[in-house]
C-alpha cells in the first residue's frame, strides 16, 4: 500500500513544485504607491521556492499584465529571476520526453551555459499571449534567454493536442499538460468537437497527471466558460489559472482510490482590481507528488497589501428620516465605515519587512434616491495618506437598477454607472452599453462584436494596431458585401449593410475571423480612397466603391458631381453604376 502521509515519503521520490498563478507583473506600474506590488509578491513567491527547496516551479499564466511588458517591467522580472532560481544546487528531475516539442528549445536547467537550481516553468494566460508580427510573447522572450521554460503555446486553433512534459524523479513519474489560454468560446467549441486531445505517455509505466490551464472555470454565460466535466477523467489534478479569487486549502489524494480529479486555484498574487474576489487572502501552493499520491500545502504569502472589500445598502442603515442633510449624513457615515476598515486592514498585517503599509479599501455602496449621490474624487482625499486607492474607495450603485432598466422607455438614454460597475470585463460592459442605448443610436453598420474585440486586444494586451485592422477590415468586408449584391438604391444599400452587421454580430469566433480577416494587408484594389470630394470627370467603367474617410459637409447634387445622403454617420451616395460612402469623424485614417 502506498503510503498517504507526506512525512513518510522518500525525499528521493518525492517531487516538490511550488504552485502560482496570475502574477501580473507591471501591473500600475507607474503608481507612485502600488507600482511595485507585483514584483515584491513574485519575489516572495521565488523565495518561498527556494526555502522549501522544490525541484520545480510552475506558473498558471499571466506571468505579466501586458503583452508588451516595459523595459522596466521586463528588467525587474529578469532581476528577480536570475536572483533566486540561478544557481549551483543540481536539479534532480530528469525530463523523459522530446525538449523541443515541448519547449522550442532545451529546457533550461540542461542547458550548459546556465546554471540553473529552480527550473520555472510557465504557460501563458489572457494577459501576455502573443501578439503582433510572429505571434511573439513575453514569455517567448524569457524562454530564448533561458530564464524561463514556456510550454503550451498553440498556432493550430481548429485541433489542439497536447503532448505532455515528461518529468521523473526516482520512482515517481510525472506527465504534466499545459494548455495556455484559448478565447473560452473557441476552446469550448472544441471540447465539444472532441478536437482537444492529451497525448497519452507509456500506460505500462505509473504515470501522475497533471494539467495546468489558464480559462473562465466561474460560469460566464453559456460557451464562456470551460466546465470541470469536459476534462479527461484520466487527469489526478488540475491547476487553474485566471480566476484571481484564491481556492487553495490543504488536501492529500490519490486517485486511483476515488477515481475523479481535485483542482488546486492559487489566485492571484495581487489584486488587479478592487472586487470581492481579490480581498481574499492570497497565497501560493506546495504540491509534493510520491508516485500516485499527492499533498497540497496552501504558503499564505506576508507581502500582499492588505485589502478590504465592503458591501453597503443604505436602505439597510438606520440613518433616520430623509431630509435636506441626508447627502452629507450618509458621508459621515461612510467616512466612518471607512476609518473602521483601515482599522481591520492594520490587523492584517503580518510583520514582513517589505509589505506595504497603506492598504487598499472598497465599499461598494447601495443607494436608493439620487440625492443620496455624491462626488466620489472628493470623498476620496479625505483619506490622502490612509489608503492606497483614495480616488475610488466608492462603487456607488443604484438599487433596483434592473427594474428601472425594464421600465426605461426605448428612447431614454440610459445610465452606465450600474452596468459599468457591474461589468465583468471590457467586452461585456461595450456590449451593455450598446444593448442600453435608444434604438436611434445603435450601431447600424458597425458590428458590435467587432469593436468589442478590437477594443478587447488593445485594452488586455496593449496591441496599438488592434483597432486599425479591425476597422479596416471590417471597412472590406462592407465594400465586399456592396460588391456582391445588387443593390442599387439608399434603401437597398442600408439593408445589405444591415444584413452584413447582423450576419458578423451572429458569428462564433472562428466564423468572426473567417469574415473579417484583421491580418495586414493592403486594401482590396477595388476600392480607391479620395480626399477630398473631387468630380469624376468620366463614368467608371464597371460597379465600383469609392471610401472617402474624414468629415464630410453637405450634399452634392450637381452635373457630375456625387449625390449623397446622410444615414447615421455614414454619407452614400450612387451614380450610374458605383456606390459611394463617406465615413464621417471615424478614426479610420
Amino acid at each position: 500500500m502506498v503510503e498517504s502521509d507526506p512525512n513518510a515519503w522518500s525525499l528521493e521520490d518525492t517531487l516538490r513544485v511550488l504552485i502560482a498563478s496570475d502574477i501580473h507583473l507591471g501591473h500600475l506600474e507607474n503608481d507612485a504607491i502600488r507600482g511595485e506590488d507585483s514584483f515584491i509578491a513574485f519575489e516572495e513567491v521565488l523565495s518561498l521556492a527556494v526555502q522549501y527547496d522544490v525541484d520545480l516551479v510552475l506558473l498558471g499564466g499571466d506571468l505579466f499584465d501586458q503583452a508588451k511588458p516595459t523595459p522596466s517591467c521586463m528588467f525587474k522580472c529578469t532581476e528577480i529571476i536570475r536572483k533566486y532560481c540561478f544557481g549551483d544546487k543540481p536539479v534532480g528531475v530528469e525530463l523523459l520526453s522530446d525538449q523541443l516539442e515541448n519547449f522550442a528549445r532545451v529546457v533550461n536547467y540542461e542547458d550548459p551555459n546556465l546554471n540553473v537550481s529552480y527550473p520555472i516553468l510557465s504557460i501563458h494566460g489572457n494577459h501576455d499571449d502573443p501578439v503582433g508580427q510572429g505571434s511573439i510573447s513575453s514569455l517567448d522572450i524569457l524562454s530564448i534567454t533561458g530564464l524561463v521554460n514556456y510550454f503550451g503555446k498553440w498556432t493550430d486553433y481548429t485541433h489542439v493536442r497536447i503532448s505532455p512534459v515528461l518529468l521523473q524523479k526516482g520512482s515517481t513519474r510525472l506527465a504534466l499538460y499545459g494548455l495556455s489560454h484559448l478565447k473560452d468560446q473557441r476552446l469550448s467549441r472544441l471540447f465539444a468537437e472532441k478536437k482537444v486531445e492529451m497525448e497519452r505517455p507509456d500506460e505500462t509505466l505509473d504515470w501522475f497527471n497533471l494539467l495546468v490551464l489558464h480559462q473562465n472555470r466561474a460560469d460566464r454565460g453559456p460557451g464562456n466558460y470551460i466546465s470541470e466535466e469536459v476534462l479527461p477523467k484520466f487527469l489526478d489534478l488540475v491547476v487553474w489559472g485566471h480566476e484571481h479569487d484564491c481556492h487553495l486549502y490543504g488536501m492529500k489524494g490519490n486517485k486511483r482510490e476515488n477515481d475523479s480529479f481535485s483542482v488546486i486555484q492559487p489566485g492571484s498574487t495581487v489584486a488587479t482590481s478592487l472586487a470581492a474576489g481579490e480581498a481574499l487572502p492570497k497565497h501560493c501552493g506546495l504540491l509534493q507528488i510520491h508516485k500516485g499520491d499527492y499533498s497540497v500545502k496552501p504558503l499564505p504569502l506576508q507581502t500582499v497589501r492588505p485589502f478590504i472589500f465592503k458591501t453597503i445598502v443604505i436602505s439597510e442603515e438606520n440613518l433616520g428620516d430623509e431630509g435636506v442633510n441626508e447627502n452629507e449624513k450618509i458621508q459621515e457615515f461612510l467616512k466612518e465605515r471607512v476609518n473602521q476598515a483601515i482599522e481591520e486592514a492594520s490587523k492584517m498585517r503580518s510583520g514582513h519587512e517589505k509589505q506595504p503599509e497603506l492598504p487598499l479599501i472598497r465599499l461598494s455602496v447601495f443607494y436608493e434616491r439620487e440625492s443620496q449621490d455624491f462626488n466620489r474624487m472628493r470623498f476620496g482625499q479625505n483619506f490622502n495618506g490612509l489608503v492606497a486607492n483614495p480616488n475610488d474607495l466608492l462603487v456607488m450603485k443604484r438599487e433596483k437598477k434592473v427594474r428601472e432598466k425594464k421600465e426605461r422607455a426605448p428612447d431614454e438614454e440610459a445610465d452606465m454607472t450600474g452596468v459599468a460597475a457591474a461589468a465583468a470585463d471590457v467586452e461585456s460592459l461595450l456590449r451593455s452599453y450598446y444593448e442600453a442605448q435608444p434604438r436611434d443610436k445603435r450601431l447600424s453598420v458597425l458590428s458590435v462584436r467587432i469593436v468589442t474585440e478590437a477594443v478587447r486586444e488593445f485594452t488586455l494586451k496593449h496591441n496599438d494596431e488592434a483597432l486599425r485592422r479591425a476597422f479596416d477590415a471590417h471597412k472590406r468586408r462592407c465594400i465586399a458585401a456592396l460588391m456582391d449584391s445588387t443593390a442599387e438604391t439608399e434603401e437597398e444599400i442600408v439593408e445589405r449593410l444591415r444584413t452584413c452587421k447582423q450576419e458578423l454580430d451572429a458569428a462564433d469566433d472562428d466564423q468572426l475571423h473567417t469574415l473579417v480577416d484583421t491580418s495586414v494587408r493592403p486594401a482590396a484594389p477595388a476600392a480607391q480612397l479620395i480626399v477630398p470630394v473631387v468630380k469624376l470627370s468620366a463614368p467608371l467603367a464597371k460597379r465600383t466603391i469609392v471610401v472617402v474617410l474624414g468629415a464630410t459637409r453637405g450634399s452634392h447634387n450637381s452635373p457630375g458631381v456625387w449625390r449623397t445622403t446622410p444615414v447615421n454617420n455614414l454619407l452614400f451616395g450612387a451614380k450610374d453604376n458605383a456606390f459611394i460612402f463617406f465615413i464621417k469623424n471615424t478614426c479610420f485614417h
